[in-house]
């Protein structure tokens, strides 16, 4: 390149102007110099325009055309400005698109006459456009140049200065490849800065995401550049993010952790470079397969978020040169860090964004809550609370209407529906058959959501289509340890949109709540309605103790015994008895219709006006249910009545007169087993103004029974309908004839609950037996003053007359020790602090067989039994008397100890067995 004489590049003209030497050594020179700014940034041609002597522009390279070369070189030339040219672009509008990038650059003083020409480079390696980069280094490399050529001009010895400009011309490819590398580093801080920026103020993540991929590409001037994340389970590194040509192939892919270069940077966590991908064993051939790409080389680094691996970045196939270096690595992770900063932060804003979302509708939830709260402190009933329930519901999930379904099995069968539609909230009731999609979600307990599509419509039935409309989710509603069976639904959503997950939480969130307070108003009113009727029932049990005698008439003329069961709370049936001196008793057994408080009052009636006429009045059994149906007809304002069976009994005569009205007929069974039914005519009581009653009258003899029953005795039903029966009735008692009435009547009664198989009891049970005994009873009455004194007089009387007639031990003294302790309880407490002239008591004395019955009758304060205390024994026995101890006493040696208070007067009843 050297020879012994050489001209300097650049010198003067004639006309005192500059231009730039041609020999063979400077050509060879021209073409070194041309290869360097080639290799400078990868252009495919080049060529320099210098001036010549003649002061046109001579072309020293090669260029493919020439003649848009030329043109750009003239241009830039006389402008004295560097050009970049796209491809695709004109210089001219006439002019046809350029088919390569241009980049041209002066050579020359841009203020001054040192014009030395242009250098022009066509096409770049690998990319359709020179950058703007690119002109920056050539004009860089241009600049230096031109300083080099015009120190030729004042050079002296120019063999020397030759050597000397190949050594600067080294220098400055050189210093042009730092330069280059500085604003390498200076476009790669811009674009970090820049990722930084659009980190910080975008939140959408995908678009930053694929302009830090695209900067990616761009810096490290790669084919392409991909973004890979974990999935939740951690099995496989999904394609989040590419760039390049094969990006809609390469995204459907996903690679395992642990396999490829990608998976195994998700493992180790440290960054890979990959120079020699298609002989490498780990390179993942599946994204090549795909995609019909061929992988050179790559360079992959680790997504960091905090201690966790969360993806991987991938840099594929360099352009402008072989293999990735080391330094590109610490760039790399720079964008690593970048994508993961912007990736954290991303969910940790989508993160807030949807804690506040998920706070401001607990909020509003909780509101709802708290609203629904006072609903059901302020509501009295349920249509009140569902009216304010349903207004919160609907404005919490913005719907037009809602409403709640609930199920009533069992007797009714009925669907109830409070149908909130607008604003306003219906009550409504519907069959089981009008309704299949809502009812199957309550017993399924499943919830669907919809849409009202025609077809969809023409398969509801009459609830679903009076309830459902436009978008609506159906919730089943069922409270733990409730037995209600009902569903919310919610429809006409205003956004014309889907109801969803969050919806249908928001629902069963308020549902519980709502549902819980109407089963409790309900209870509630089931509870008020409850102690309503229990009140009722307490009272009318009330009303029936007062009417039903409190004790058993005990007398030797007869055995009585009587049992009244209620086969419900309350019963509709009532007896009774009275004794008229020591020989005209009555008895009677009646049935009221109706069982309820209105029933037991016109019980009482009836029963006060039977009483009362039947002792104030001599009338026989006809003609006092004739009389006694006038009074009950007066006082029966509600069309009950009242059927009855009375009968009278005169002991002195044995004979027994019965009437009947409207009630069953009776037994009559004699000695010798037969039995005859006693019958009777009349309508019941209380139903027509005047009724016409016809009895009987029949003799009873010694032996005989009389049994007054209800229709509860007869009628109970076994497992196979089958009734008890009269007959069977009649069987069992004549089977036990023998024993005392009050023995046959209990088991009885447990003869016929064995019978139903004690099931539920059909109906009131009453029986009253009248056993007559075989003998005539012996009888006595002595009155003493009611003083201290006659006391012992009364003991002395009982003993001269019972001496002889009691053989069983300790009898005697136990009936002088009770009848003494009566008596004192009359003269001490009876007649305490009244004004009574003359104060007495009876003693009536019957002996029948092995029995005795005695009978004290006082006119002293009405005694009440209920209202003696419990004794102490050991005070007594300690010789401390106190309250209760005669009473108690008395009741523990006699067998039985009744008493009553009728006409004014106390009956203490007390009988023994004497033998």
């Amino acid at each position: 390149m050297v020879s012994s004489s050489l001209p300097p590049v650049v010198q003067r003209s004639k006309e005192g102007g500059f231009f730039v030497s041609s020999s063979h050594e400077l050509t060879d020179l021209y073409h070194f110099i041309l290869s360097q700014a080639k290799r400078l940034v990868s252009a495919k041609h080049g060529s320099f325009y210098l001036k010549n002597e003649r002061g046109n522009l001579s072309r020293v390279g090669l260029v493919k055309d020439t003649q848009a070369a030329g043109k750009i070189a003239k241009h830039v030339f006389l402008s004295k400005k560097s050009l970049l040219l796209k491809k695709g672009s004109h210089i001219t509008k006439d002019s046809p698109p350029l088919a390569e990038s241009y980049l041209a650059c002066y050579l020359g003083d841009e203020i001054g006459d040192l014009s030395l020409g242009v250098l022009v480079l066509e096409g770049i390696r690998h990319f359709d456009h020179f950058s703007e980069q690119d002109l920056d280094l050539i004009n860089y490399f241009s600049s230096n140049l031109t300083a080099l050529f015009k120190d030729t001009v004042y050079s002296e010895g120019e063999n020397r200065f030759f050597s000397t400009l190949n050594t600067a011309i080294l220098l400055l490819l050189d210093n042009s490849n730092i330069h280059n590398n500085n604003n390498r580093l200076e476009y790669f801080l811009e674009e970090i800065i820049r990722v930084s920026v659009l980190i910080n103020s975008s939140l959408d993540l995908k678009k930053v995401l694929e302009m830090v991929m695209e900067s990616a590409k761009s810096v490290f001037r790669t084919e392409a550049s991909s973004l890979l994340l974990l999935d939740e389970k951690k099995e496989f590194l999904l394609f989040n993010t590419v760039t390049g040509e094969k990006k809609e192939e390469i995204s459907k892919l996903k690679v395992p952790v642990g396999q490829g270069i990608a998976g195994t940077v998700a493992i180790t966590k440290q960054p890979m470079i990959i120079n020699d991908a298609q002989n490498d064993p780990r390179v993942f051939r599946d994204v090549d397969k795909a995609s019909n790409f061929i992988t050179r080389n790559i360079l992959a680094a680790p997504l960091i978020a905090g201690d966790e691996v969360i993806g991987v970045i991938e840099a594929i196939n360099t352009i402008d040169r072989n293999n990735f270096s080391q330094n590109d690595i610490d760039f790399f992770l720079s964008f690593s860090s970048a994508c993961a900063v912007a990736i954290q932060k991303t969910s940790l804003l989508e993160n807030l964004n949807t804690a506040n979302i998920e706070l401001k509708q607990k909020l509003s939830t909780l509101e709802s809550i708290f609203e629904l709260g006072q609903a059901v402190l302020e509501s009295h009933d349920e249509l009140g609370l569902m009216s304010r329930s349903l207004a919160i519901l609907t404005e919490e999930l913005n719907a037009d209407d809602a409403g709640m379904v609930i199920l009533h099995e069992g007797k009714q069968n009925l669907i109830q529906v409070y149908a909130r539609q607008n604003g306003m909230v219906f009550e409504s009731f519907y069959d089981l058959s009008e309704s299949t999609q809502i009812i199957n979600s309550i017993l399924n307990r499943e919830f669907f959501t919809g849409t009202v599509t025609r077809e969809l419509a023409e398969s509801f039935n009459g609830l679903e289509s009076f309830v459902l409309k436009d978008n609506f989710v159906v919730l089943p509603v069922s409270p733990s340890g409730s037995s209600l069976k009902a569903a919310l639904y919610i429809c006409g959503r205003k956004k014309k949109e889907l109801f969803g997950e969050a919806d249908v939480r928001i629902l069963k969130t308020i549902s519980s709540p709502l549902a819980k307070a109407y089963e409790n108003l309900r209870l509630n009113q089931e509870i008020i309605t409850k102690k309503s009727i229990e009140k009722e029932i307490e009272i009318t049990r009330k009303i029936q103790n007062n009417i039903l005698p409190n004790f058993i008439l005990q007398s030797v003329n007869f055995d009585l015994g009587v049992k009244s069961v209620a086969a419900k709370e309350v019963s509709g049936d009532f007896f009774d008895f009275h004794p008229y001196g020591h020989e005209q008793f009555s008895f009677l057994v009646a049935d009221v219709s109706g069982k309820s408080l209105p029933a037991a009052i016109f019980m009482a009636m009836s029963s006060s006006i039977i009483r009362t006429l039947s002792r104030t009045s001599s009338l026989s059994p006809s003609g006092l249910l004739t009389e006694a149906n006038k009074l009950i007809y007066e006082d029966s304002q509600s069309g009950m009545f009242v059927t009855l069976f009375f009968v009278s009994f005169d002991s002195s005569t044995h004979k027994i007169r019965f009437a009947s009205a409207g009630h069953n007929d009776q037994i009559w069974i004699r000695k010798d087993h037969s039995y005859e039914l006693l019958k009777g005519k009349g309508a019941p009581l209380g139903v027509m103004p005047a009724g016409h009653y016809i009895g009987g009258e029949i003799d009873i003899l010694p032996g005989d029974m009389l049994v007054l029953y209800t229709d509860g005795a007869i009628e109970e039903k076994n497992q196979f309908e089958e009734e008890f029966g009269l007959d069977q009735l009649i069987r069992e008692i004549i089977a036990r004839k023998d024993k005392p009435s009050q023995v046959i009547i209990e088991e009885i009664y447990q003869i016929i609950r064995q019978f139903s198989g004690n099931s539920e009891q059909y109906d009131d049970f009453t029986v009253m037996i009248l056993k007559f005994p075989e003998q005539k009873p012996e009888s006595f009455v002595k009155r003493f003053n009611a003083v201290s004194s006659e006391i012992p007089k009364m003991r002395e009387y009982l003993s001269e007359l019972l001496q002889d007639k009691i053989s069983l031990p300790f009898a005697f003294d136990d009936i002088l020790v009770s009848v003494d302790e009566a008596a004192t309880n009359i003269v001490m407490h009876g007649y305490k602090n009244t004004n009574i002239p003359n104060p007495y008591f009876d003693c009536m004395i019957e002996m029948l067989g092995d029995r005795i019955v005695i009978t004290l009758v006082d006119e002293g304060k009405p005694f009440r039994r209920d209202n003696v205390p419990s004794p102490s024994i050991d005070a007594n026995l300690k010789g401390e008397r106190k309250g209760g101890f005669g009473v108690f006493l008395m009741e523990k040696l006699m067998d039985k100890v009744s008493y009553e208070f009728k006409e004014s007067k106390n009956y203490t009843y007390m009988e023994k067995k004497i033998s």
